[in-house]
C-alpha cells in the first residue's frame, strides 16, 4: 500500500466499503465498458444518497469528504466517477431547492434517497459552445401538468436512470427544473456514445417526445430559485467532483509509475506535483462550501481552478507516461486509456471560451454569470 491517496482511499472505504472492495478487485477496462455493471454495484453499495444530510435520509458526506471520494473512484473507473457526478449534481440541486422549500419538496428528496434512485442530469453540456444555463429543452402548461418535448446528448446514466432531472424553457418565458420519472411514456433512450473512452457513463441520447409531468415536479425558478443561486450551488458540486474524478483517473498512472519501480523520481515528482497541487486547491474550495460559502466568488474561484487544473493533468499525464516509457505503454492498454480519459476532461462544460470574458469582467468589478 503506498502512500498516494491515502485519505482518498480511506474516504472511499469509510462512506462505502463494498465498492471500494468492488473496485478494487475488478480490472480497469471492465469497469469501463459499457455494460460493466458499476453502475449498478454503486446504487447497491448507497452511493446515490453520499452527498445528501443525514437527516434526510443520506450518508452526510462533507464536500470536502466527497471530493476525496470522487478522486478514489476515479482512480479505479473515470467512468463511475463521470456518470456519478452527474447524478450527484442533479440531487445536490435539488436538495438545494427543497431545503428553501415546502416539506413536501423535502419528503420527495428524502423519497429518493431511500429508493436509492439514480437521477440523470438532462441539462444541456451537449451544446457546442453552449451553457449549462440554457435550456435544451421546451414545456408548456397543460392544465396541472407540463408537456416536455426535446433531447439530451450525451446524457450519462441513459441506461440506468430511475429520474431524470432536465432543466426547461417554459412556455412563459421561465425557466424550470423538471423531475421526470424514467418510465413516463414518451422518454427514449438511442445509442449516442460510440468511442470506448468513458462508455462506461452510459452517456447515450435521451428523447422526451410530449412528455407530460405533473406540475409539482416541475421547479419554477422565479418561485424557487429567483436569483439562481441553489441552481449555481449544484454547478459548484458539478465542478468539485468532475475535478476530482479526472484527478484521481491521472492518479492512476503514477499508482502505475510507482508500482514499475523505474525509479524516475524526477519525472514521478513532476507528475505528482500537478496534480497534488490540484487536489489541494479542490479541497480548499470543497472547505469553503462546507463552510456555507455560496454565490459568485466561489463559482469564479473553483472555474479557474478548473482551466488551470486541465493544463496540469495533461502534463502530468505526459510526464507519467514518459516515465512509464514505451514497452509499458505497448505491454499495457490501461495506460493509453488513461491518458485518452484525462483528456476528456476538458470537454466538460462550461467551455474556456464560453466563460472567459465573464471571468474576466468580474475581477474588474462586474458581476459574474455563466455565458
Amino acid at each position: 500500500m503506498t502512500a498516494l491517496m491515502t485519505r482518498e482511499r480511506q474516504a472511499l472505504k469509510a462512506y462505502l466499503p463494498d465498492l471500494a472492495d468492488y473496485l478494487d478487485e475488478t480490472p480497469l477496462l471492465a469497469l469501463e465498458a459499457r455494460d460493466s455493471g458499476a453502475i449498478a454495484r454503486f446504487r447497491d453499495a448507497g452511493g446515490t444518497a453520499l452527498t445528501i444530510p443525514k437527516e434526510s435520509g443520506g450518508l452526510g458526506a462533507s464536500a470536502l469528504d466527497a471530493v476525496r471520494v470522487q478522486r478514489a473512484i476515479g482512480s479505479r473507473s473515470p467512468s463511475l466517477g463521470a456518470g456519478t457526478t452527474m447524478h450527484h449534481l442533479s440531487l445536490a440541486t435539488l436538495n438545494e431547492f427543497a431545503q428553501a422549500a415546502t416539506e413536501e419538496d423535502r419528503a420527495l428528496i428524502q423519497g429518493l434517497v431511500e429508493q436509492r434512485a439514480v437521477i440523470a442530469s438532462g441539462f444541456s453540456e451537449g451544446v457546442t459552445g453552449g451553457s449549462v444555463f440554457i435550456p435544451t429543452m421546451s414545456a408548456r402548461k397543460k392544465g396541472s401538468s407540463y408537456v416536455i418535448n426535446g433531447s439530451k446528448k450525451p446524457c450519462s446514466l441513459s441506461s440506468s436512470m430511475n429520474l431524470l432531472t432536465a432543466s426547461v424553457e417554459v412556455d412563459t418565458g421561465e425557466r424550470a427544473i423538471a423531475l421526470i420519472p424514467a418510465d413516463t411514456p414518451g422518454i427514449s433512450v438511442h445509442r449516442f456514445w460510440e468511442t470506448q473512452i468513458l462508455a462506461g457513463a452510459e452517456s447515450d441520447e435521451v428523447q422526451l417526445d410530449d412528455v407530460e409531468v405533473p406540475a409539482d415536479l416541475v421547479l419554477l425558478n422565479d418561485a424557487d430559485d429567483p436569483n439562481g443561486q441553489h441552481e449555481m450551488t449544484g454547478y459548484l458540486w458539478f465542478g468539485l467532483l468532475i475535478t476530482a474524478n479526472y484527478l484521481g483517473a491521472a492518479s492512476s498512472l503514477l499508482e502505475r509509475l510507482l508500482a514499475a519501480g523505474k525509479n524516475d523520481h524526477e519525472g514521478y515528482v513532476r507528475a505528482a506535483a500537478d496534480i497534488e497541487n490540484g487536489m489541494a486547491a479542490v479541497e480548499s474550495i470543497a472547505r469553503s462550501l462546507d463552510e456555507g460559502e455560496r454565490g459568485q466568488d466561489i463559482s469564479v474561484r473553483l472555474l479557474l481552478c478548473r482551466i488551470a487544473i486541465r493544463d496540469a493533468l495533461v502534463r502530468a499525464s505526459s510526464a507519467a507516461i514518459e516515465s512509464l516509457g514505451g514497452i509499458a505503454f505497448i505491454k499495457s492498454s490501461d495506460i493509453g486509456y488513461l491518458a485518452a480519459a484525462v483528456h476528456a476532461f476538458a470537454f466538460h462544460p462550461p467551455s474556456r471560451r464560453s466563460v472567459s470574458e465573464s471571468l474576466a469582467k468580474y475581477h474588474a468589478g462586474h458581476e459574474f454569470a455563466f455565458a
